[in-house]
Order: C-alpha cells, then sequence, then structure tokens
C-alpha cells in the first residue's frame, strides 16, 4: 500500500490512505468477485466423482454446448486440461505437433512425455500460428518404423509466449482441414479463447467448430478462483474423465468450484455475456 497526502482544510495534518497496486504478472492473479463467493455458500452440492454434483453438472452442459461439443468435464487446472486432451487423442509412442513457444511445452512439466510417452515436435513460427505447410513439413512418414507416428496437432489460442496473438478464422480453417486430411486429430489451447473471440469479432463456437477437444481457463480473465473445461466429444470426454481419476484431479463436492462460473444472471452478472 502506498500512503498518500489528503489536501483540504486541515491540511497540516497528514492523513494515510489505501491505494492498492495494480498487480500486472498475470490475469491469473484475478480475484472472485463478491458475487461470485457469495454464491459459493449456496451451491447444491453432491459427489462430481460419482456424477451426482448438480451444479458442476449444469456448467459442463453450458460449457459444451457454448462450444457446441458433446460433452464437457470440469479439470482442476488447465494444465490438466491440455494434458486431458493430447491423452485422448495419442497414444504412447506417437506425437503430436505443437508450436515451439507453446505452454504446452513450456510451461507444463513434461506431463504428455512422462504421463502419456508422447512426444512434442517443436515448430518454431513467427508469430505463434502455425501454418498449413508447416504441419505438412513436420509430419512423420506413417512407413518408417525408426520414427515416432504423427497423432494430433496441439495449437493455442490466444497465445501466451507471442504477446496474446489470437488465430484468424481462416488460419484456423486451413489449420483444422489439413489436420483432417491426414488424420490428425487438433487439440485447442483455448485458455484465454474469450480473448480470442472478443479480438477477432468471433463465437466462440464458431472457433470451437475448427477443433476436436478444446480446453479453456476459468481463473484467468474469467477471474474464478479455480478450474478449467476441457470440451469435445463425449467418448472423448468419457476417456479424459477416467484419465482425470487417474491422475488425482476426481473432486467431491465440486460445485462450490464451479458455481462462479455458472454464468447466470442471479449468480455472476458481471461476464455472463462472455458466454453468449
Amino acid at each position: 500500500m502506498v500512503p498518500a497526502l489528503v489536501a483540504g482544510p486541515a491540511a497540516h495534518r497528514e492523513k494515510r490512505v489505501d491505494v492498492s497496486d495494480i498487480d500486472l504478472r498475470s490475469d491469473t492473479v484475478t480475484l472472485p468477485t463478491e458475487e461470485m463467493l457469495r454464491a459459493m455458500t449456496r451451491a447444491p452440492l453432491g459427489d462430481d466423482v460419482f456424477g451426482d454434483d448438480p451444479t458442476v453438472n449444469r456448467l459442463e452442459e453450458t460449457a459444451a454446448e457454448r462450444m457446441g461439443k458433446e460433452a464437457a468435464l470440469l479439470v482442476p487446472s488447465g494444465t490438466m486440461g491440455n494434458l486431458l486432451g493430447l491423452l485422448v487423442s495419442a497414444r504412447s509412442g506417437q506425437e503430436i505437433i505443437a508450436e515451439a513457444d507453446s505452454h504446452l511445452f513450456m510451461n507444463e512439466a513434461a506431463g504428455a512425455a512422462v504421463v502419456g510417452g508422447i512426444q512434442v515436435r517443436q515448430v518454431r513460427t513467427e508469430r505463434g500460428v502455425l501454418s498449413p505447410a508447416q504441419v505438412l513439413a513436420a509430419l512423420r512418414p506413417g512407413d518408417d518404423d525408426h520414427q515416432p507416428t504423427s497423432a494430433a496437432v496441439m495449437i493455442e489460442n490466444t497465445h501466451n509466449w507471442h504477446g496474446g496473438v489470437a488465430w484468424s478464422l481462416p488460419d484456423l480453417q486451413l489449420l483444422y482441414e489439413t489436420a483432417r486430411t491426414h488424420d490428425l486429430a487438433v487439440h485447442l489451447d483455448g485458455a484465454r479463447i474469450f480473448n480470442a473471440a472478443v479480438a477477432t469479432g468471433t463465437d466462440v463456437r464458431t472457433i470451437a467448430e475448427y477443433t476436436d477437444t478444446i480446453s479453456f481457463c476459468l481463473s484467468k480473465g474469467l477471474c474464478c478462483p479455480v478450474g478449467s473445461i476441457l470440451c469435445g466429444p463425449a467418448a472423448k470426454i468419457r476417456q479424459a474423465r477416467r484419465w482425470r481419476k487417474m491422475l488425482g484431479g476426481g473432486m467431491r463436492q465440486a460445485g462450490v468450484l464451479a458455481v462462479p462460473a455458472d454464468g447466470r444472471p442471479r449468480l455472476v452478472p458481471r461476464w455472463k455475456h462472455l458466454y453468449r
């Protein structure tokens, strides 16, 4: 806190006024609103590992609908969301293609390699956006027993290490079409996908259309205290749920963490528009 002087009739007297610091390290340090905190005390609860928490179920259904996917899964962190997205798209001994400065490669403790036995093929770009030509150049030949097989492409939107650059929709479409042509799954690290939607004037559902799985954070710009969401086909989300349990991410009365992200006007009026 910074002391300040207050001028006035009694200017000869010093009065200390608290001036809050502004923390610009990251949007991860955003704090939940008072409405969110109050909602946590009123949330209907159940055991989410058994699928019995109504608040979690409602959030997952809402997230899946907003992203245009069949199903969704609440996870403790964006790192786990990305890891699960890869574990359901590639198997041990395979390779995924990712931008060299991606959060997956730089900041997720080699989880894909340690947990999944999945190798990350790094591709250097100028602005964090993989081109179809770069993906094709990174593809492994399927008939060479010396090399791993390519299973998926992982992209990041917005891209953290490249200054928060947002993918244009045409770039995303071309990448997705190239991946599908070569039987590659596409996972989108959409930690800040709502930022990308605002920056490009594109609805998040349209962006998610060009992905197989997509994860996004609740705890960054959306200012919820904890959590991320993974969305995708029902079969893949079912696999991800099992992986979540194996990794220790199965939470019990998780509705207290899900309710700040509910987005309903009576609970979180500040940012309900982000889901619409």
